[in-house]
């Protein structure tokens, strides 16, 4: 599938997934599913990605009951479920698909087609005077970022891993508190560390060249892809 076509069916989707229904989010599922089933290894980073979510899904979730117009007498009641709950969750699933669907991108295109079909796909923005080719190029270098302080956080984890299982003392609530505020420092310490090698990895890319290879159009049969996705999802508002 031409790399242009892939980002207007992920473009396609997410918008469609802010503004559907329950049936838009079965819909996008099914149509992700055969993709994750015939390759396994699509699942990992998408999982990681979600875990790594957690406390902000939660978040909402909280944001949705104490922020709804329900009485504090009907707090406990099947009114909270209906107007509070199951809005929240939706929210949610919204944004987990959107996470499957982005990773889904992510994994089956390489930088270069991404930079390139940016180039391409707003290439009328030149009209305006916009640099594209310098838009293209920042979003390809904050992926490129992500994907090192990933990398920094698993070997965070790693480590953190390796210190919890070296403590095998009897519990306690003194060490547990030691231990909690050890980690707190730690990671405190830790942040300042990655953040301190980001900044320093920006500055020794700022020579780096990227080549931005001329992407030819999309056949005309191909554009049927994402007109179909969105006239599938449209009849799911």
């Amino acid at each position: 599938m031409h790399p242009v076509i892939k980002l207007l069916s992920l473009i396609s989707v997410a918008f469609f997934l802010t503004q559907g229904s329950v049936l838009t989010l079965f819909i996008t599922g099914a149509l992700m599913l055969p993709f994750y089933l015939q390759n396994k290894l699509l699942w990992q980073p998408a999982i990681t990605m979600l875990l790594r979510l957690k406390l902000f899904f939660v978040s909402i979730l909280l944001v949705y009951v104490f922020f709804s117009p329900i009485p504090i007498a009907a707090m406990l009641s099947a009114r909270l479920l209906a107007e509070s709950l199951v809005p929240g969750l939706f929210r949610i699933s919204v944004l987990i698909l959107i996470i499957f669907a982005v990773n889904l991108y992510l994994k089956s295109t390489s930088k270069e087609q991404i930079l390139s079909s940016l180039s391409w796909l707003f290439y009328p923005l030149n009209y305006l005077k916009i640099n594209i080719n310098r838009l293209a190029l920042r979003a390809v270098m904050t992926l490129e970022y992500i994907e090192y302080l990933n990398q920094k956080l698993a070997e965070y984890q790693q480590q953190k891993k390796q210190r919890d299982t070296s403590s095998d003392s009897p519990f306690s609530f003194r060490q547990y508190y030691q231990s909690k505020k050890r980690a707190f420092f730690h990671l405190t310490r830790q942040s300042g560390i990655i953040l301190h090698e980001i900044l320093t990895e920006a500055e020794n890319t700022s020579g780096k060249e990227y080549t931005i290879d001329y992407l030819p159009a999309p056949g005309l049969t191909q554009f049927f892809i994402p007109i179909g996705l969105c006239l599938l999802l449209f009849l799911t508002l």
